[in-house]
Parts: structure tokens; C-alpha cells; sequence
């Protein structure tokens, strides 16, 4: 199995992201996440309605990042590339944002696309209480890149709701995430800070 196989049955099949959190110790552990397909709305009230929330949830954002600095981490193989880019103040993680694009082409497999798409599936599924509440998870097919993108804001995700879904997942004593810890075990794992 090459490393290809591997990467894609690890992020798409489990739809799992590593994540470092650790109570007042440090030690290490690992956050799980996964992804979500979106779909268009069907009536233009609707798009207006979500363009609205869209533009809100944005700024939103926006306002909850100001003053954060931003680290990047990317690792790469022949079908394809993550990058993942975490916003912090301190050492506290407030927002992880990872983009995942897969040439389906050089993906091996008998129907790698399918393969893709029903993990994302299930992934929304197993992560369904939390989207749209600090977790967003989104996937596209175009021009024969496969691109997964997922959002975790730790300042709005029910946390006590994330470890039901991932119980290795041990957000500090005062319910926010070490940055340190996150960064160093996805530099463990194989990612290169740009």
C-alpha cells in the first residue's frame, strides 16, 4: 500500500484530523474531524438568506480573529497536498482552517472520487450536531481536483459535544486548546511550517 493509499484511507475514511490538546499537564492527544458536502440552496430566498448569514458568520469571524497571528503547515505526495493554518493568540487555538486538494488521477483505486465522497458522507454524518456551530466542513469536485475543506472555531464549538463524538479529544482544564501542542503534533505527524 502506498503512501497515497494510506494518506487518503487516513484523512477520508476516518475523516480524522489530528489536533493537540492536553489538560494542565500538557499531554498530548488527538481531535478527529471530518468532512461535509454542502448543497445549494433551492429557492432564492434561501440563497439571499444564506448569503446574509454567510456575510455575517464572516465577519463574525473576522472580529474573533483580530489581533490572532496565523501559523501555516502544509505536507504533500504525488496525489496531493494538505494545508492547514492555525489561528491563535498566546498559546490559545482559536481557529484551525485545513484545505485538502487530491489530483483524483494520480489517487489509486478502483473509483477513487466514490471512494471520496462517500467518506466525506459519512464524515457529515458522524459530525452532523456539530456543523454550522464552530465546525464547517465542505467538499468540490473540479476540473479533476478533489478539494475537503474544514473549519474548527474552538471559540464557538460546543467542546463537551466533540468529545462525545471524539473521546480522545482533551481540551485544556478552562475549555480552550493549546496551540503549542496542536502545532507540534501536526509537525510530528508529518506537516512543514511555511
Amino acid at each position: 500500500m502506498n503512501k497515497t493509499v494510506k494518506t487518503v484511507a487516513i484523512l477520508l475514511s476516518a475523516g480524522f484530523l489530528l489536533v493537540g490538546c492536553a489538560p494542565k499537564e500538557k499531554s498530548k492527544s488527538t481531535d478527529q474531524s471530518s468532512t461535509k458536502v454542502t448543497s445549494k440552496a433551492t429557492s432564492k430566498s434561501s440563497a439571499k438568506e444564506k448569503t446574509k448569514e454567510s456575510s455575517t458568520d464572516e465577519s463574525k469571524k473576522e472580529d474573533a480573529l483580530a489581533g490572532a497571528q496565523k501559523t501555516v503547515l502544509e505536507t504533500s505526495d504525488e496525489a496531493g497536498k494538505s494545508t492547514i493554518t492555525l489561528y491563535y493568540k498566546g498559546d490559545t487555538l482559536l481557529v484551525q482552517e485545513k484545505v485538502d486538494d487530491y489530483d483524483v488521477s494520480k489517487v489509486p483505486g478502483e473509483n477513487p472520487l466514490e471512494s471520496m465522497k462517500e467518506a466525506v458522507a459519512r464524515s457529515q454524518e458522524k459530525f452532523k450536531d456539530l456543523m454550522g456551530h464552530g465546525f464547517e466542513l465542505t467538499s468540490e469536485y473540479k476540473d479533476g481536483i478533489f478539494y475537503i475543506r474544514n473549519t474548527i472555531d474552538y471559540t464557538k464549538i460546543d467542546l463537551k459535544k466533540l468529545k462525545e463524538i471524539v473521546p480522545g479529544f482533551n481540551p485544556l482544564d478552562d475549555n480552550t486548546v493549546s496551540y503549542s501542542v496542536t502545532k507540534e503534533s501536526l509537525i510530528k505527524g508529518g506537516m512543514v511550517e511555511k
